[in-house]
């Protein structure tokens, strides 16, 4: 989704961008900020990078391309939600066992807020996201998401993928 067309989507839902994330400074301790601050001038370039790189792990994941997704994930996770030290076969498995039985799975995301570390090789992104998922199970709900990325040779990586909370959940 290109900027103009999130800021229209933004406008459109009535989103309060910096409130929005406001659970997320309070959830912030010290430590996660010494490892994640704002810098004084933010690396615009890493910044919109990382932006970009969200757009796309998200469009591979409505189109289900898996070998797509694959490539966003280093080969070993840190966390994947409540798994930890995660192999990437096994996040990429369970992202097809999810489309196996889903009929349709729509994923919304708000404007990610970015903190680049001072080493501008790690950072933390926070955003917004709704999801639907139709199939065996209905699931729908919103919740405020984290991913962790690690800078790597080959471009960055998610080492993190998490619910920090849930804002509204529904099954059937």
């Amino acid at each position: 989704m290109r900027l103009r067309e999130l800021n229209q989507t933004m406008q459109r839902r009535g989103s309060k961008f910096s409130l929005a994330f406001l659970p997320v400074f309070i959830l912030c301790t010290a430590a996660h900020l010494a490892c994640a601050r704002p810098t004084a001038a933010p690396d615009t370039d890493t910044r919109a990078a990382l932006i970009r790189a969200a757009y796309e792990w998200r469009e591979a994941t409505l189109a289900g391309d898996f070998p797509r997704q694959a490539t966003f994930y280093p080969k070993v996770m840190d966390a994947f939600y409540l798994w930890r030290k995660v192999p990437r076969s096994a996040v990429i498995a369970e992202k097809r066992r999810v489309f196996a039985h889903a009929r349709t799975i729509d994923i919304d995301i708000d404007a990610p807020q970015v903190l680049i570390a001072p080493n501008a090789l790690a950072a933390r992104m926070y955003f917004r996201k709704t999801y639907e998922i139709e199939g065996n199970v209905d699931r729908k709900g919103e919740v405020l998401q984290e991913l962790r990325w690690a800078k790597e040779r080959d471009g960055w990586k998610i080492v993190s993928e998490r619910d920090l909370r849930v804002i509204r959940q529904a099954r059937k």
